[in-house]
């Protein structure tokens, strides 16, 4: 039965429309696995021995039993965002005469055969063999990595519940929050505990069996789980919700273009991915923390490469797939009475008004300097009269539908995807660290590059644009007009 679905599952991908688009995306996604694949085993490699070196009055396992809690978390918040369970593709099997344990047995163990559960094979089995080659015995190494491996796994139906059950992700993050407040302002050993029961399996390796067991029970919770909604009204189908007739009345200040920006505001509110996007664009604001904690190590153009991506998050995210979020009932919006123009002058706008509020929250960046807030102002401007436009034209060459209450799927997902769209991502990175460095760097003192001039340049190409978005916007309407049909047609491709 498993081998019957497996070769169903790949028959389905050979026989889907846009098979090279799906083939290029894999090949590219592979490349990426292998890439990160290979950081995550070098990193397993060295942790041990760097930390033996570099602090030598402590047993390198005791440190790192001290962070794997924090590993586990980081791990959980990864799974919850892009992992998803393959369980929509069995719903045709469920009018069938199949018993459902095999179907969900099947599911549960085709979700572990994932990109997500190689970290206890390329990253901890490392530190394992590492720890057998420093005097520890074979059991010890084994029943560590047995442990962490069962931990590690679990996460795998942790994520699939919080998921499906608001309840149960409500108590993951409160137990996470209480267990973090009582240790940063109370001094109550909650998460270092964690840390301390896995010095206590090297100690006394049958403590190992407790993160097994933990396991076993997480699946069997699944698999209830899974039994008792496994049809069609249930866990598999659509989620119905009342519609709320918000009618956002703040934004007709917009005129035309406010009938647009409610639609995606609702858009936004009510579906699943567009919801997930936006929040992960919102993790973008902290990526300058990367290179701005370490600016004496960092080019300039590093740094202007991170001020891109503060402000530019959304951009980066929701940005790339328009109109593709439309898509669902891009038929019907192109037989209403409106305009391309107003159309696309909405997607600016909001598009602007995410960089502006983006903006706005990096103020903290401050601390690093004027000059550091300066660039990431001057990357904004950009985003907003430059960004803005490139991302619109990459998304006129997506013509591949969304399903907005399908979680994207990072390394999976082949959605809203083309080669020509990947390499549009290129212009939104390369062209302002070049807008940056070519007057920095022309116009120096001696052999200290223009900091000013780079800024001014990156601003000055972004008040460009927006001197000029009415002939920009028109057009970009002409292009928008040249693919309708073709958009049209793809878009209701199933």
């Amino acid at each position: 039965m498993s081998t019957s679905l497996f070769k169903l599952s790949r028959l389905k991908f050979m026989r889907a429309p846009q098979l090279d688009a799906k083939l290029a995306i894999k090949i590219i996604m592979g490349l990426v696995i292998l890439y990160f694949g290979g950081a995550l085993l070098m990193g397993g490699i060295a942790v041990y021995p760097i930390l033996s070196d570099s602090v030598p009055e402590k047993d390198a396992i005791s440190v790192i039993n001290s962070i794997l809690i924090i590993i586990l978390i980081f791990e959980l918040i990864i799974r919850y965002f892009l992992q998803q369970l393959p369980v929509t593709e069995i719903k045709s099997f469920l009018l069938l005469s199949i018993p459902k344990k095999r179907i969900i047995h099947n599911i549960l163990f085709r979700s572990l055969i994932s990109v997500y559960n190689v970290t206890p094979f390329l990253f901890y089995l490392p530190i394992s063999v590492n720890l057998y080659l420093d005097d520890y015995t074979a059991v010890q190494a084994v029943m560590w990595w047995l442990s962490i491996t069962s931990f590690s796994l679990s996460l795998n139906f942790i994520s699939f519940l919080a998921n499906k059950n608001n309840k149960l992700l409500a108590t993951f993050v409160t137990i996470i929050v209480l267990a973090y407040t009582s240790e940063r302002y109370f001094d109550i050993e909650i998460l270092r505990r964690a840390g301390y029961f896995f010095d206590s399996v090297v100690a006394q390796p049958f403590l190992g069996i407790v993160p097994v067991l933990v396991l076993f029970i997480f699946y069997g919770i699944t698999f209830r789980f899974l039994k008792e909604n496994l049809n069609l009204e249930g866990a598999l189908g659509t989620k119905k919700e009342i519609a709320r007739t918000t009618q956002y009345d703040f934004l007709d200040v917009f005129g035309t273009s406010a009938f647009f920006l409610k639609n995606d505001l609702r858009l936004i509110i009510r579906n699943i991915r567009p919801r997930n996007i936006v929040l992960m664009s919102f993790l973008f604001l902290f990526y300058g923390l990367i290179f701005y904690t370490t600016q004496e190590a960092q080019s300039q153009e590093m740094l202007v490469f991170a001020s891109i991506f503060i402000s530019g998050g959304f951009l980066l995210t929701y940005g790339n797939y328009v109109p593709a979020w439309d898509s669902e009932y891009y038929a019907f919006l192109m037989t209403q009475n409106i305009s391309y123009k107003e159309y696309l002058d909405s997607k600016f706008r909001l598009m602007a008004f995410a960089v502006v509020v983006s903006t706005i929250l990096s103020l903290p960046y401050l601390y690093f300097g004027l000059d550091t807030y300066l660039m990431i102002l001057s990357g904004a401007i950009f985003n907003v009269g430059l960004g803005t436009w490139i991302t619109l034209y990459g998304g006129l060459l997506n013509k591949q539908p969304l399903k907005l209450n399908v979680k994207a799927k990072a390394f999976e997902n082949t959605q809203a995807f083309s080669g020509t769209q990947f390499l549009l991502v290129l212009p939104k990175m390369v062209l302002p660290v070049l807008l940056y460095t070519i007057p920095a760097r022309l116009i120096n003192y001696g052999d200290e590059i223009n900091h000013t001039a780079g800024i001014i340049s990156l601003a000055l190409s972004g008040i460009v644009g927006l001197v000029f978005k009415k002939q920009i916007l028109n057009l970009m309407v002409k292009l928008f007009a040249k693919e309708k049909h073709a958009m049209l047609a793809a878009f209701n491709q199933k």
